[in-house]
């Protein structure tokens, strides 16, 4: 398990944290704002210049840390202890995610990370702070929530007049925030192109090879310039907004929250032709194959990725074997083995069982995980004892509380905020162990390790897939599909601590928490 750095004698290292939103915030230069402002307070503090992580068009309500590898990357570096103050310029650039921002400041306050926002003067590190925190985070959420409303109203209204919402299609210009998107010239052929070679029954992977060739491609503000794929091909041609509105029409279509409304842009295609368009589209939908995978359970799918791209790789039903394969070819996205190979279900499912049966438990394992959990933890400086103690001292607070409200010694108001403030408390207190994991917790999964190994064979494929997600992350099956072979494992941390201590047959690479199989290291 990784452990937090000893604080070195040197000037703290300060990490400043930007992003911005939107196309406006680049252009009235938020980010330099930011940055700005944090520099002279490190300045005025006498601290070393800040460094920046900086994440672009991230959202603020959905928080999917994903989209905010900055962000991520900032915490990392939290926890293993190369930052010591964070400093944003507002607490909403730093998330407007109540949850989110309590589990990110468990991890700041574990580490004894001090953080500063300068709009709101937070300093974490005091009970005020914490508070305060709180409060912010709350209103933050509801002004997300609130914005998500207005902004649903006005999609909504936007439809209604016939415009468009998000990006604008293949095959179109923007003209304005006000006005239908027009023909783009350069583009409209690729389109109609698109359109034709469909109604002609041909496949997406044959129609985006077509166009392709033609020299046309996709794009977005996100990715820019790209190939087309059988899945883009598939979008436009199941996007009603290049059909006409009705019969005869030359508007094309709006669709929002499952109504149409009549366009103010000019169709793509005639309402004739994409009736014939959509039923080139059934032709090539394998409704029966896709019925008989849709029954099926694959207990891997999502947790088998290929360990030369990072790719999950995807759940094919065959004649006679299924298989999970790399689509990285397919996406044109680039592999180092290709992005086109294979392996079957059977052998996948034949070699976890293996490497289950392998995990055998040491005769006092228990011992042991509960003696590297508190070396771990003093190491990180929890007194496990201490805080046995503040929690009972907290209960007990409860309970005497309840009594004065009762009693009538203080009113509702009083009692709700004091019931608050004792009830965060303790929940920061439960999480108060190594790498926030708790012993009882670890001692309760690594029971079942055992019946894992010996149900393997015999189990249901759900029970099998219930096995995977208690055991793995999400992609946390890496293969090698040049070799047919395990190649690495990325464990729930729950199971980390027993499978270190188990210790034959891995190699284990702490900055991506991964098990790699030493069999697959030796042949690399």
């Amino acid at each position: 398990m990784s452990m937090r750095h000893e604080d070195s004698q040197a000037s703290p290292i300060t990490a400043g944290y930007v992003r911005r939103s939107t196309r406006m915030q680049l252009d009235n230069f938020s980010r330099e704002a930011q940055m700005r402002g944090m520099t002279d307070e490190c300045q005025h503090r006498s601290l070393p210049a800040p460094i920046f992580y900086e994440d672009d068009e991230s959202s603020a309500r959905g928080e999917q840390i994903a989209k905010r590898p900055q962000f991520k990357k900032l915490l990392d570096d939290v926890a293993a202890g190369r930052v010591q103050i964070v400093m944003v310029h507002s607490l909403d650039r730093w998330s407007r995610n109540v949850m989110v921002t309590l589990q990110s400041f468990r991890i700041l306050s574990r580490n004894g990370t001090a953080f500063i926002s300068l709009s709101e003067n937070i300093d974490y590190t005091s009970a005020e702070g914490r508070l305060q925190l709180t409060i912010l985070a709350a209103f933050a959420a509801y002004f997300s929530d609130s914005l998500a409303k207005h902004t649903s109203k006005g999609k909504k209204e936007r439809a209604a007049q016939g415009l468009h919402n998000g990006d604008t299609p293949f095959g179109y210009v923007d003209t304005g925030p006000k006005t239908p998107p027009e023909h783009d010239p350069r583009e409209f052929p690729g389109l109609r192109m698109i359109g034709e070679l469909r109604m002609q029954g041909m496949e997406g992977e044959h129609i985006a090879d077509t166009v392709n060739a033609a020299g046309y491609r996709t794009g977005s503000k996100r990715f820019g310039d790209r190939l087309f794929t059988k899945d883009t091909i598939n979008a436009i041609v199941r996007n009603e907004f290049y059909a006409a509105f009705a019969p005869g029409d030359d508007r094309g279509t709006i669709q929002y929250q499952e109504q149409r409304y009549r366009g103010q842009h000019p169709a793509a295609f005639t309402y004739e032709e994409w009736e014939r368009i959509r039923t080139g589209s059934r032709i090539n939908y394998n409704a029966p194959h896709r019925a008989e995978q849709a029954r099926r359970i694959y207990e891997f799918a999502g947790y088998i990725a290929d360990i030369r791209c990072g790719l999950t790789l995807r759940c094919r039903g065959g004649h006679k074997y299924c298989y999970y394969k790399d689509v990285a070819k397919t996406r044109q996205l680039p592999c180092p083995a290709g992005g086109f190979l294979q392996v079957r279900v059977d052998l996948v499912h034949q070699q976890f069982g293996t490497l289950l049966t392998g995990l055998t438990l040491p005769l006092h394992w228990r011992e042991e995980i509960g003696r590297k959990m508190l070396e771990a933890a003093q190491k990180l400086g929890i007194d496990s004892a201490s805080i046995e103690r503040e929690k009972e001292r907290l209960k007990l607070k409860r309970k005497r509380t309840l009594k004065q409200h009762r009693e009538g010694y203080i009113n509702d108001e009083e009692l709700r905020a004091e019931i608050a403030s004792i009830e965060l408390t303790l929940h920061e207190l439960e999480a108060s162990e190594a790498d926030g994991l708790r012993l009882e917790d670890i001692l309760h999964v690594m029971e079942q390790l055992p019946g894992m190994a010996a149900l393997w064979e015999c189990a249901t494929p759900v029970e099998r897939r219930e096995m995977v997600a208690l055991l793995l992350e999400p992609g946390g099956l890496l293969y090698d599909l040049e070799r047919q072979m395990i190649a690495a494992i990325k464990p729930r941390p729950v199971f980390l601590p027993l499978l270190l201590l188990i210790g034959e047959g891995v190699e284990y690479e702490e900055t991506t928490r991964t098990l790699f199989m030493s069999q697959w290291r030796r042949s690399n």
